[in-house]
């Protein structure tokens, strides 16, 4: 029986700590505040505070070409090479309206369940269950931000 080396650097404690301390950031997001009743909750009014400021921009380009939009069919052909030229080399591009953990427009105050899976020490999969057969899985970049954590990217996919 092999004997497991049980001495750890502080650079590895301090990476565990990290990693636990993202996930713990990330399970925050979804706490029920008031008189929630529900498991977990996802509010709106965090959306802004939970994303980089240039994630929330890409967020705000995309859905405003693949949202409801007043573009013309003039129009729509130039915002989108404007959108592929702007955001290109720095994400993968959405082609579809897509919120943030594909959440509705409304605060979701009865989520059924989350679940965190850590893929590396900034990148995370979020599946969510909103009831009513509306599950997603979210690839979900996390930076460090001023001592914080942000959220820099968010691939949604819908599950059914």
């Amino acid at each position: 029986m092999p004997i497991k080396d049980s001495t750890r650097t502080a650079e590895q404690d301090t990476a565990v700590g990290q990693n636990q301390q993202a996930e713990a950031w990330l399970k925050g997001i979804f706490q029920c505040t008031g008189s929630a009743s529900g498991k977990y909750c996802y509010y709106l009014d965090k959306e802004d505070a939970l994303c980089t400021k240039r994630f929330q921009a890409f967020l705000k380009d995309a859905n405003e070409i693949y949202g409801p939009s007043n573009l013309t069919d003039e129009e729509l052909p130039k915002a989108e090479a404007a959108y592929k030229a702007k955001w290109g080399k720095i994400y993968p591009l959405y082609t579809a309206e897509t919120w943030l953990f594909g959440r509705g427009n409304d605060d979701a105050l009865d989520i059924k369940d989350v679940k965190i899976d850590r893929v590396t020490e900034s990148k995370f999969i979020v599946f969510i269950d909103y009831g009513n057969d509306i599950r997603t899985k979210n690839e979900v970049q996390l930076v460090n931000e001023q001592g914080s954590y942000k959220i820099d990217y968010c691939k949604t996919t819908f599950l059914h």
